[in-house]
């Protein structure tokens, strides 16, 4: 679409690009080189709030911050991208056991193995619409290795789940607002979107246009998230066609 305006990526880690004019871009002090009048951005918002000063942080957040191979680094990958949200639901469920809130206080070694709760574990929990959770119950009791699970530890993971998936799109969402009002697109922009947590995991895109709406109010019917497969290929296709130009 030519009302494309940014690009943002979403899948097991998180990036977005915007289209900025030069007259708006402060490190750029000579523009007259430039036979456009526009430059794509690269914001690398994963590392947005680095200072633990404006994202909803909770002591599971800072546990896998502390706990990954990049400490204090990517803080707003770690509570949006994919390859941590299966994590932040691990440590929750893990309070919960050493409680007696959940399984009965039982736990397993891959529960209590990092990283082994898998986002797409989530995805499948979160479709679950069984009324006893049959599937929950198959990802917890057959792949997770829990020893017994009642119905009621299953609605409290899915709702650990939905609180984690959503937390996500929102965060995901409110990255966008701020860009959107940013280059002042408020009447109209097209965002092209990536990845498999926009793509596959349930209700993610729907909370994103939800969370606009909440945040843009009647603006955000100018804004279309739009699927984009492949992204990152088809920009380093873009990319590499305009330098040989």
């Amino acid at each position: 679409s030519p009302n494309t305006y940014i690009g943002v990526i979403l899948g097991t880690g998180t990036n977005a690009a915007y289209v900025e004019q030069l007259n708006n871009i402060p490190k750029l002090k000579d523009a007259s080189s430039f036979n456009s009048d526009e430059m794509i951005i690269n914001t690398e918002w994963g590392a947005f709030d680095q200072e633990n000063v404006v994202l909803p942080f909770t002591e599971y957040d800072f546990k896998v911050d502390r706990a990954s191979i990049n400490p204090h680094q990517q803080a707003f990958e770690k509570v949006i991208s994919g390859m941590y949200l299966g994590e932040i639901v691990r440590l929750v469920m893990l309070d919960l056991i050493e409680t007696g809130e959940l399984f009965a206080g039982k736990s397993s070694e891959i529960l209590k193995t990092k990283y082994q709760f898998e986002t797409a574990y989530m995805s499948r929990i979160e479709r679950d619409h069984t009324l006893d959770l049959s599937d929950t119950k198959a990802v917890l009791e057959d792949i997770v290795k829990i020893p017994k699970t009642s119905r009621t530890d299953r609605v409290i993971v899915k709702g650990i789940c939905e609180l984690v998936g959503r937390r996500s799109a929102r965060l995901s969402a409110a990255g966008i607002a701020a860009i959107v009002t940013k280059i002042n697109r408020l009447d109209g922009c097209t965002v092209a979107v990536d990845g498999s947590l926009f793509e596959l995991y349930p209700h993610f895109a729907n909370r994103m246009r939800d969370a606009l709406h909440e945040i843009l109010g009647l603006s955000a019917e100018n804004i279309v998230l739009e699927q984009a497969r492949d992204g990152s290929g088809q920009g380093a296709a873009l990319i590499a066609a305009l330098a040989e130009e």
